[in-house]
This record gives C-alpha cells, structure tokens and sequence, in this order.
C-alpha cells in the first residue's frame, strides 16, 4: 500500500515537472494602432446615477488596431487587450469589433482575450468601438489610458 502511494505521489511530481511551468506573456507590438479621434472627452453620464449612486463619466472612441504578430505566424495561442492600473480610479472599457478579433470588457488593472487560434497572418487588424467608462473623481484635465496587447504561445 505505502508503495502505489508512494508510485502516485511519484507520477504526479512527474506530471508537474513536465507541465508548463505558467502562462509567458509577451508583449505585441501595436505602435501602428490609433485612436478617432486622438484625443476624446469624458462626457457626464445622464440621471439617474449608477448603481452605486456617484456620479459617472463617459466616452466613445473608435481604435483601429494593428498588432505586429510577425514573430509569431503560425503558432497557436491567444491575445489579450491589457489595460493598466489606473492612479485614480478603475476605469471600464467596452467594446465591439468588426470580427476579427472578440468584442468584450476590461476593467483597468486586467487583461482580457481578444484572439484565440492560429496567427495566420504578420498583422492582426480590427477596429473597435470603445466605450470607457469611469467614476467622476477625476484629478486633472487630461487622463492617459494604457491599453497594450499580449499573446500567450500554446
């Protein structure tokens, strides 16, 4: 008995040891990717409040994304849209694609999947509409948003 216990304790460090040791991000390059309008304003969201009951802040924004995958044609894996964590406050972004890659939302400080399969092709190109939205408690005029891609390889 202590021996097939022994055996399957044995097996299942063998497992691990040859298992991914974790995901290994890697920053894509989307220098080329731009926002329309370059810059946009946070507009007040309309009565009645959120949830929460504090004022809310809003802004729509189109990005034409451009992602350099040339390192990576052919490899199996997935994107991820990473937006930083913000100093002030959380900050929320929504958004829908033309299909290339996924629709979905981000909360500052978060990643989520926007690609998942075989890059086929040395660009990655979609555009997105991006809805952003934040509380009010902003502390200046201009606010920095950094949004970033990264790819998990298979």
């Amino acid at each position: 008995m202590k021996a097939t216990a022994l055996g399957l304790l044995l097996s299942a460090l063998a497992l691990l040891a040859t298992a991914p040791a974790g995901a290994n991000p890697q920053r894509l390059d989307d220098s080329l990717s731009h926002t329309v309008p370059p810059n946009v304003q946070m507009q007040w969201l309309p009565i009645p409040r959120d949830l929460r009951g504090t004022a809310a802040m809003e802004a729509w924004v189109t990005v034409n994304i451009r992602i350099d995958t040339s390192e990576w044609v052919g490899r199996s894996g997935r994107v991820y849209m990473v937006l930083s964590r913000d100093e002030v406050s959380p900050v929320e972004a929504v958004w829908t694609t033309q299909g290339r890659l996924q629709a979905g939302r981000v909360v500052s400080g978060e990643r989520a999947l926007v690609y998942a399969g075989v890059l086929r092709g040395a660009t990655l190109e979609d555009q997105m509409q991006v809805r952003l939205r934040s509380n009010a408690d902003w502390q200046s005029q201009t606010r920095r948003l950094n949004f970033h891609f990264e790819f998990d390889a298979d």
